[in-house]
């Protein structure tokens, strides 16, 4: 099972997502524009962490031997940089569609995370505990963004 910190540091993350959002929605400017350019930093970098989350397992010296597994050997390294790369392109978008190009990879992470991480995490309640959680961050933090692309006003 996932320790009560990382859960507590995880949900805690959604904070900035749903506050940013709804100041999006109530601030005059220019408070709309500093929460909807906050809102874009922040997500872009938890999309990059989320990414680099496939590395983590990679890094332990007795678990980087050749194992003959596409994800292993190469996919989670590949992977691994991709949502990072992905929400810098959002970061040269237009506000809302940079928030939509960051929404739909953080729900292709979860994805893939419930693919891949099977390779990489071998204790099954453990596994299950994480996916549990990044489901629920997913869809909270996929939907801030969204509901802040939508409402937006211009920018």
């Amino acid at each position: 099972m996932l320790a009560p910190i990382t859960k507590f540091i995880s949900y805690a993350g959604l904070i900035p997502f749903i506050l940013l959002s709804g100041l999006i929605q109530l601030m005059e400017s220019p408070w709309d524009f500093w929460a909807a350019n906050s809102l874009l930093l922040y997500s872009a970098s938890i999309t990059s962490f989320v990414g680099a989350l496939h590395w983590g397992p990679l890094l332990m010296p007795k678990s980087n031997p050749h194992s003959h597994q596409f994800w292993r050997d190469k996919g989670a390294w590949i992977w691994g940089v991709t949502p990072s790369l992905l929400a810098w392109m959002a970061l040269h978008m237009s506000f809302s569609y940079g928030y939509f190009v960051i929404a739909a990879t953080l729900i292709a992470t979860l994805i893939v995370d419930k693919m891949q991480f099977r390779h990489l995490i071998e204790d099954q309640a453990y596994l299950n505990d994480f996916l549990k959680m990044r489901t629920v961050l997913t869809v909270v933090a996929s939907a801030s963004l969204i509901w802040a692309g939508l409402a937006i006003r211009q920018f």
